[in-house]
């Protein structure tokens, strides 16, 4: 794991967000009949239309927090399998590799709370505020991914820009150990 898959998704946003910006400045456009052909704005109002846009880039900055924490989470029980590759140097031979293979089946079980302590425990330890903001995003994660209970709002409003950033200056610190 060398390379940081938190940037990939950051670009898909960005254009996901600029294309609605873009297709909601079409509505006041001479020529947005040609421009809205075949989309679901061409019937609509440009009143309703531009809710509509709106509403779309609520839902697309929610989609993406919980795409970037779930390639957040990928990527860290990856870090922590290779990571933990050295128990196959564990004497006697015969228990390493099984050992190993136990521990990686394990750790696709582990819950998120439980890697993020492990990391402010060890690799954290000087920076202990961005495990507990990657908890917030976590929060707001299981928020959307949970049909976003109107009785049970999160703790805190995430946005993407704030989820990259966090996850991304975790993973740019994994990445260097």
């Amino acid at each position: 794991m060398n390379y940081n898959p938190l940037q990939r998704v950051w670009v898909v946003y960005q254009a996901s967000r600029d294309a609605l910006k873009v297709t909601k400045l079409t509505l006041t456009h001479d020529d947005k009949e040609t421009l809205l052909f075949h989309t679901t704005f061409e019937s609509q109002n440009p009143t309703e239309a531009k809710q509509a846009i709106e509403k779309s880039l609520k839902e697309v900055e929610d989609l993406f927090v919980l795409s970037l924490w779930s390639t957040f989470e990928r990527f860290l029980r990856n870090y922590l399998q290779q990571k933990g590759a050295t128990l196959q140097m564990t004497k006697p031979a015969a228990l390493a590799h099984p050992m190993y293979a136990y521990f990686c089946e394990e750790v696709e079980f582990w819950k998120p709370n439980q890697m993020l302590d492990l990391l402010k425990k060890s690799l954290f330890t000087t920076h202990p505020h961005l495990i507990g903001q990657a908890k917030q995003i976590l929060g707001y994660r299981d928020w959307i991914a949970h049909g976003k209970n109107p009785n049970n709002d999160p703790s805190s409003n995430i946005t993407a820009r704030f989820a990259y950033k966090i996850l991304n200056e975790i993973v740019e610190t994994l990445l260097l150990n």
